[in-house]
């Protein structure tokens, strides 16, 4: 076993995860998603990725994102809900590099409506951040844009484009996430993942 090797090719990221009772419409999406020729539908769990890291977030400062978020939420009455479409410049994470064989995979998914900044994150861990996207996008596929199926145009005209589950949550948890590639399988969707004990939300106060 190399094991240089599979620490070189892991990923870190710190995820966002609903309670599992909203995530019933995107598990179904992602069945449509798959079915429509995704195949990378199962390839990373559901969850919202909020920053690629270097290491690990230390409990304390999982707990310290998650106040912030909480904060974050007080607009919305506590509330965290996603876009009710996903296109292209909404829902996709550009190059953040995953596979060993592949140049960059996307994260293609449902769009958070809480932004996402460096003053979210906790000053004990700005050294550890590597990239943060745009915008929190809850990851029905992994997908890299060369090869989606070809209905899935960019003007966003295919079913699944259309579909897009709208959810809405105030319970959710934090966690870091190890993935890397697996041994065998496709080397482009097949990973394995490692997620850390929940940090959750604290409880809205409205």
């Amino acid at each position: 076993m190399d094991t240089h090797k599979k620490t070189k090719e892991t990923r870190r990221f710190i995820i966002l995860v609903p309670h599992r009772d909203s995530l019933k419409p995107l598990e179904e999406y992602r069945r449509r998603l798959f079915a429509a020729g995704f195949c990378g539908a199962y390839s990373f769990p559901a969850a919202a990725p909020l920053v690629m890291v270097s290491r690990s977030f230390s409990r304390e400062e999982l707990k310290e994102l998650a106040r912030s978020i909480r904060e974050r939420t007080g607009e919305t009455d506590g509330k965290i809900e996603s876009t009710s479409s996903c296109g292209w410049c909404g829902s996709w994470l550009n190059q953040l590099k995953i596979s060993s064989t592949q140049e960059y995979l996307s994260f293609f998914g449902p769009c958070l409506d809480f932004p996402l900044d460096e003053s979210l994150f906790p000053q004990t861990a700005k050294d550890k951040i590597l990239y943060i996207p745009p915008s929190p996008v809850l990851c029905a596929a992994l997908a890299d844009s060369g090869l989606l199926p070809a209905e899935a145009n960019r003007s966003g005209e295919s079913p699944v484009f259309e579909e897009t589950p709208v959810l809405s949550f105030r319970a959710a948890y934090l966690a870091n996430l190890a993935i890397r590639p697996l041994a065998g399988g496709d080397p482009d969707y097949s990973f394995e993942w490692r997620i850390g004990p929940p940090v959750w939300l604290p409880k809205y106060k409205g």
